[in-house]
Formats: C-alpha cells, structure tokens, sequence
C-alpha cells in the first residue's frame, strides 16, 4: 500500500469513528511521520464543518490555558480572557460555550505533548460534556498517547487511536520513485532501517542521494548524513547575519513566536525586510492572525535543528536576552535555566520558590517544570533526588497518577526512605495495597529515617490504614506522625483526616469530634470540615451537617480542590435527602457526579454515584438507580473503603426492590469489617434483611447488639431504624403489644430529626398494625399524613402503598396529581428543579457543568414529558402546585 493509500485508508478509519459519534479522537506518532498530513486529508473532506485549531508550543508550555486561549479566540475572538483564570472547570465552561455547536464543528490541537497542562483539562471537562455536541476533538501528539496524554483521555477516547506507522520497504521504495530515486527492494530496506520508516527523514536522505546522482550500487553502505539537520544546518549558514540572527532569536523562543518579540530579540536593522529574507529561505513562514502576526518554522525539527546548530554560548547570551524581555516570571526562569551551562545554587534556590509559590495556588504542572529545572540546577545528587522526589509528589497531589509514575519509571533515585515514601505513594494511586504497605513498612524501619521524614511516613501509613478501614491502625499511625514532628503544623492537618477517619471506625465519635475541632477553629482545610459534617450525619444533625457540607463544597470548588468537592456534594445530596429537599438532593447529587468525574478519583465517583442513587430509589425509578449501582461496581476497586462502598450500594438498591437475600449476600464482606456507622452506615439494611428473610432469631441478636452501640455513639437515625426493625420483628412473630411499642418509640425518636420520609414509612408501617388490630379510625389518620408526605415527595410507591391501606381501611383516597418521577432522568429533574427556581438556561448550565446546548435538548425533553409549552408555563404549574418542586 502506498502512502496515499495508507492516508486514504486512515481517512477512512476517521469517518467509522465519527460514525460512532466519539467525543475525541486522538492522532499519534512521531515527528514528521505524517500526522499533520492525515488530519488535513481528513478536514478536506469536512469542507463545511466549521475548524477551531490550537497548537502547542514550548514557548508557552508554562502559561496557563494558553490553548484554551487559542481555541476561544478562534471560535469567538477577542470575547473572552481566560489567561488569568485559576480553575479550569471555569474555562471548561467557557469552552463548552464555545466548543459547543449544533453544527458540525471539528477541534484541532496539535502539537498536544507541548499543551500547558490546565488547558488539557479543561479541554477534558468540555469534552465529556458534548454528548449533545455535533462537536468533535482531534488531539495530536508526538510519541504516544499513552505517554503524553492524562489518563482521562485515554478513557474518553475509548480506543479511537489512530497510530501512525513507519513506511515498509514498498512504501519506501515508492518514495524513492517518486523523488526520483529508483530502489532496488534491499536497498529500500536498508533506506527503511536506517531511517526508522520516518518519512521526513527518508526525504532528506533522499533528497541527498539525488544530489549525488542517486544510489546506484544498492551494496555500498548507506551514507550517514546528518538527515534534516544537515539540510537545514547548510541554509542556515548561508543566511546573512541579520536573517541568522532573526532566525536564532526565533529558535530560542519557540517554534511559533510573535513576531514582535523575535524581532526585538534580534534587533535587526531592517525587521520587515530581515523577515523577507528569512522567510525565503524556506525554513520559516510568516502566519497572520487575528492575535497578531507570528514566525512559524516550517516543521519542529526546523527549529531543533537551528537551535542545535547555534553555539552554547550564542544560545546562552540569546536566553538571558530572553529572560530580560519575558512578559511574565515564568518565562523568564525558564529562559534563564536553558542559558545556564553549569549548576546554579542561587538559580536553583529561585526555581525552588517559584515552585512552591505553584504549588500554592494549585499550579502543579509549572510547580513540576521549576522543581524539574532545580534538579538540574545542582551538583548534589542527594539535592537533585529530593527535588526529584518533590517533583513526583507534586504531579500526585494534582492527581496525574499517571505522569508522576512516568516520571519515576525514568528518574534514577538511590533506594532510601524518602523514595520508598514517595513510591508507596505511587503504588496507593495505583491501588497496589501489598505494594504500598512493603514500602512504608521498610521505610519506616530504615536506620537513617530522620524525625521529620518519620513524621510523613507515619502520617501515610495511617492515610493507608483508614482507606483500608482499619482503624486502630489509622490511630496510631496519625498520632505517631504528631508526636514525631510537633511543630510541624503541615504533618498535624495531613494526620487530622486520618486521625478523624480511624477514630470514627472505632466508634470514639466525640474523640473523633474533638480531633476535627482542634482544627476547624483556625479554618485549616476543607477536608476537616466535610469530615465533621459526616460525623453530625450519622447524628441525625441534618441541618448541621448540611451546613457544613455546603460550606466544604463552596470552599472547596473556589480553590479547585475536586476531590473535596465531590465528597461534599455527595454528603449534601444525603442530608437534602433526608430533610425531604429531594429535588435538590437531585441536584446537588448531579453535580457531586460531575466534579467527581473531573477529579478522577474512583472512589469519590463512586461515593458521589451513591447518594445519587437515593432519590431515583425511593421513586421508584429503579431502573435509573440501578444504572447508577453499576457505574459504581464498574469503578475498579483496591481498597477496602471502595470495595464495601461498592457492596453497601448494591445491598441498598437490593433493599429497595424487597430482595433481602441479596442484601445479605452483598452485606456479609461489609459486616466482616465491623465498621462504625459513622464510615459506613449497613446496620439498618441488615437488621431489616434478616427480619424479611425470616432469621428471627440472629434478627433479635443483631438489633440488640446494634442498638446499644447506636445508643452510646449517638447515632439517633440508625437508632430509630432499629427500633423500626424490632418493631417489625414483633409483628411477623404476632407480639403486637411489643410491635406497637417499637413503631411509638421509633416515631418518637424520628420527629426531632425532621426526616419526612423515615416518618412516613413509620406511620405507613405503623398504621398497618392498628388496622390489622381493628383501629382503622387511627390507622387511617396515621394513612393520611403519611400520603400527604409521600405525595410532596413524589415517592410514588410509597403513595401507592398507602393509598392500598386506605382502601383496605374502607375509605377511597381523593385522586392527587403526583409527578412521576420515573418518566424523567436525574439530570432532566436537576434541570427542572434550577429552571423553576428561576434560572436561566446558561445559569443552570453553570451549576450542573453541562453546555447551555445540552440544557436546552434536556428542556425539550421535559417539556413533552410535562405537557408543557415554555418555561413560563413549566414555572406556572409548578407555582399552581400541579408540579411537585
């Protein structure tokens, strides 16, 4: 297969995937192989979609968004500024906006390797949410994806790779024809190995050949020529001063430059005129936008080859001239490091600073650069390693898993504590528990482990322990890390979580309490603050636990810290749930799902997929939840925390569809570990499973073991639903005095909490014993009140259920209008619930990370499910109370 044919064929290959509707195609390879080509064969044939391009360049690799910039420029220029943001869900939002179109449109960003990392991730967040989108995404990248990419790429793309391979020999020696070079199959061979198949190569080779009158004798060693570098190198040299000098200054600053600043640098006599020549020598163009005009080189190894070619000392006077017109301090360190020949302490200790004041505002991916160049910057190999190390860190505390192990699958780091610390970190993203336990476990027992290195070791080993559950360990772990390093303010708030999470497994709730508040008084960090929030949940203190867990979110999303946000969220949508705010839980729940879904940690996807399973449950919208079960047991799991995360959901949907069987069989791993409700609340499920499976007996011990500890650790919800449990554990063995005592103190205990919908069960439970009893009278006021709350909930079973009594009980129920939450999807509810409340469609689109396009196909769609014209009309019947929201 020719050339031509290979691109036709991989055009082809481009137009199956679009088929398919893919969000992002990814195109791979290594320079000059024909990437650029291929993605120009495949636009030509689009001619009327609309083309948004970017392009990477070293030069900007350390500015934030810079190609988001180029992308939102493209699409609406001079609109919006997003090269002082500092979140890139704000940007994606913006290019979502942008990105987002009814028609076709086509997303080029080449170059990807060299793309700041910001802009990488808020072009992920856009291109998860264009599933409504006629929108698609071309990221090219030199090498491949895997390497030089996020993770989350990766997934998305779902294996829409296009990789581009070497020429073989026929293709080869059909190159050779065509460049007028005949070769014999052996010496096309030859050609091909010596070239690696690179077909930017095998023309400079080729070209060479032809100007030696060819390759006549195919038994002769092949030349070494110095390929493209030769080629370029030689006219480089016959430059004039000034075209070499406009030419080097550009070089130095990029492979595409602003023209103003290339010239400033090279201080030609005649600019406009230098530029004429330097264009005419072929080895760089002149490129008009609407951002101003720019110097491209033809081709990245263009430009490498010129950079090479130019002295050390020349390139280092050129950087420093740099450094001094930088626009900004990162550029200029980055120049001043390429001009420094030799180690550097003071420039080190520079790029040390800057790194930390990046770390600081989350700049991981400049925090990594500046820590990677004072690597380089030392003679020490003990500094180098630590800075090193640091650099890894940094890359895991952005949550990149997968760059930090690439850079620690290079870097040559003697074996010590500080690296078994900072690989047992890498084995714990990657969820290798055996790993990450040997590694901490000899660090710690290394001889030269200093204090304050003890105290990081300490503080990760607890860290391990409360994801695996285990909490004495998590205990005595935090408090070592403390003890070892007291003045460390930094170790005492990364051991607080732990210390809490241990403490709460143990059931010490008010130790547990006393752990978080120690910190949370001198506002130290949102984590403690959601951590508080849950232990207030597991109180029933709905309303303080609320408050604590909106708190945590708002914080938490201003300072990009996704992680936190998505925990806090899902604890919202659970604590809405249970105050009977149930559209609301709806929302808070989709966006727990979205800024979850851009941390990209599994196991808060996989909480936040949990408490969106609440509402659609208790709906009767099983379908819908049981979706969402699966996602959850999709998510892979390593760690204990995630696995009986992942079991307590399926024992939770199981108990929704009356199979306790089932949720016995998913409770069993989740009950071996004995965890306090505080961490995992399974209690209530398993008391009421062993009731409804007719295991009286072990239903009796478990409740009265369970009940005692609920009582002593104030657990006042987990409380009533025992009481609950014995109340209708009384009633299946028919002591109905004793039945009738457990429904009175469960409804007791469940006003203060102000739970609508455990009421409602209770006295829907409760209301059948007095009618089984003869009491219909009271049986059908109990019946009533429980509608009314069932029916302001939309919990349509529920209603149904009562609505069965109350017939039963003689009486027929007056027909009420309740919105049947099963006809439409949590997102459609989310929307219809912010648009009633009187937001516009770019506001709902905000709040949920959805594109205005998305909201509106979703609006369609309720609209035809709701009998309803317009918003105005879907607010006037939600205000007229015939839509319950």
């Amino acid at each position: 297969m020719s050339r031509d044919d290979e691109m036709a064929a991989l055009s082809e290959v481009f137009e199956e995937v679009l088929a398919q509707s893919p969000r992002a195609l990814l195109v791979e390879g290594e320079a000059g192989i024909g990437k650029t080509t291929l993605v120009e064969r495949f636009l030509a044939r689009h001619p009327d979609a609309r083309v948004l391009r970017a392009a990477g360049d070293e030069s900007e690799a350390d500015v934030l968004f810079a190609i988001a910039d180029q992308l939102l420029r493209s699409a609406a220029p001079g609109e919006v500024d997003v090269l002082g943001a500092d979140s890139h869900l704000t940007v994606g939002m913006e290019l979502l906006e942008r990105l987002g179109s009814a028609e076709p449109t086509i997303v080029v960003v080449d170059d990807a390797h060299l793309a700041d990392a910001g802009s990488l991730r808020a072009l992920l967040f856009c291109a998860r949410r264009l599933a409504e989108s006629a929108t698609l995404l071309l990221i090219v990248v030199r090498g491949t994806a895997e390497a030089t990419l996020p993770e989350g790429w990766l997934k998305l793309a779902d294996g829409a790779v296009v990789s581009l391979r070497p020429l073989g020999v026929e293709e080869t020696r059909a190159l050779g024809a065509q460049m007028g070079t005949p070769l014999t199959a052996a010496a096309a061979a030859q050609l091909s190995a010596h070239t690696g198949g690179n077909p930017l190569h095998l023309r400079a080779v080729l070209r060479e050949l032809a100007g030696a009158g060819g390759w006549v004798d195919d038994t002769r060693p092949l030349p070494v020529p110095r390929h493209y570098a030769q080629m370029v190198e030689a006219r480089f040299a016959r430059c004039d001063a000034e075209v070499a000098s406009l030419l080097a200054a550009a070089a130095v600053l990029g492979t595409r430059v602003p023209l103003h600043a290339t010239s400033q640098l090279a201080s030609p006599a005649d600019p406009l005129a230098a530029v004429d020549r330097a264009v005419a020598t072929g080895l760089i163009r002149l490129a008009d936008a609407e951002d101003g005009t720019w110097l491209e080189f033809t081709h990245p190894l263009t430009r490498a080859a010129v950079y090479a070619a130019l002295a050390q000392s020349r390139r280092s006077e050129l950087h420093l001239a740099a450094a001094r017109l930088a626009s900004g301090p990162d550029a200029a360190l980055r120049h001043r490091v390429a001009a420094a020949a030799v180690p550097d302490d003071a420039l080190r200790e520079e790029l040390e600073a800057a790194a930390q004041a990046q770390l600081v505002r989350g700049g991981w991916a400049v925090a990594v650069r500046h820590l990677l160049a004072a690597s380089r910057m030392t003679s020490r190999a003990g500094e180098r390693e630590r800075l090193l190390l640091d650099a890894i860190e940094a890359l895991m505390y952005s949550g990149d898993g997968g760059a930090a192990r690439r850079l620690a699958e290079r870097t040559d780091i003697a074996e010590g504590p500080r690296r078994d610390s900072v690989w047992a970190y890498l084995a714990m993203f990657a969820g290798d528990v055996a790993t990450a336990e040997r590694l901490l476990e000899r660090a710690w027992r290394h001889p030269g482990l200093g204090p304050r290195l003890a105290s990081t070791v300490a503080q990760r080993r607890a860290f391990l322990a409360a994801s695996r559950l285990r909490g004495a360990e998590a205990i005595e772990w935090a408090e070592r890390a403390t003890q070892l390093a007291p003045e460390d303010r930094t170790t005492a708030l990364l051991a607080a979580p732990s210390l809490a999470i241990g403490l709460g497994l143990e059931g010490r709730i008010d130790e547990a309490h006393a752990a978080l508040d120690r910190w949370l008084d001198d506002h130290s960090g949102f984590v403690l603050l959601a951590l508080k929030a849950r232990l207030l949940e597991a109180q029933g203190d709905t309303a303080g636990a609320a408050d604590r867990f909106r708190r945590s979110a708002d914080g938490a999303l201003a300072d990009n810290l996704l992680v936190i946000a998505g925990l806090s969220l899902a604890g919202l949508a659970r604590t809405q749930y249970r105050a009977g705010a149930w559209d609301d839980a709806v929302v808070s729940a989709e966006r727990a799902v979205a800024v979850a879904t851009e941390s990209e940690d599994r196991w808060v996807l996989a909480h936040a997929l949990w408490s969106a399973t609440f509402v659609p449950s208790a709906r009767g919208d099983h379908a819908g939840a049981a979706q969402l079960g699966a996602r959850v047991a999709a998510e892979p799991a390593s760690f204990e925390r995630h696995t009986a995360l992942a079991h307590l959901v399926a024992a939770q949907l199981a108990a929704a569809r009356e199979r306790p069987a089932e949720v016995l069989e998913h409770l069993a791993p989740v009950a071996a570990l004995g965890a306090d409700y505080t961490a995992l609340p399974w209690q209530h499920l398993q008391a009421h499973a062993l009731v409804d499976a007719g295991r009286w007996e072990a239903a009796e011990r478990f409740i009265s073991e369970a009940s005692a500890l609920a009582q002593t650790r104030r657990h006042r919800l987990l409380v009533v639903h025992l009481h609950h449990a014995r109340a209708r554990l009384a009633l299946v063995r028919r002591h109905v005095e004793a039945a009738a005592e457990a429904f009175e103190q469960a409804r007791a205990g469940i006003e203060p909490l102000a739970m609508p919908y455990e009421q409602a069960l209770l006295e829907l439970e409760h209301a059948q014993l007095l009618r089984r009893e003869g009491r219909r009278r009271a049986a059908s006021e109990l019946l009533l009140d429980a509608r009314e709350r069932f029916a302001a909930l939309a919990a349509l079973p529920a209603v149904r259920r009562c609505e069965r009594e109350l017939t039963a009980c003689g009486l027929t129920p007056t027909a009420r209008s309740v919105r049947d939450h099963a006809l439409l999807t949590p997102q459609e509810t989310a929307v219809t619930r912010l648009v009633v409340a009187g937001m516009s469609n770019r506001e709902v689109a905000k709040e949920l990370m959805l594109s205005t396009k998305t909201v509106e196909f979703h609006l369609s769609n309720i609209y035809l499910k709701a009998g309803v014209r317009s918003r105005a009309e879907l607010r006037t019947r939600a205000r007229a109370d015939e839509l319950e929201l």
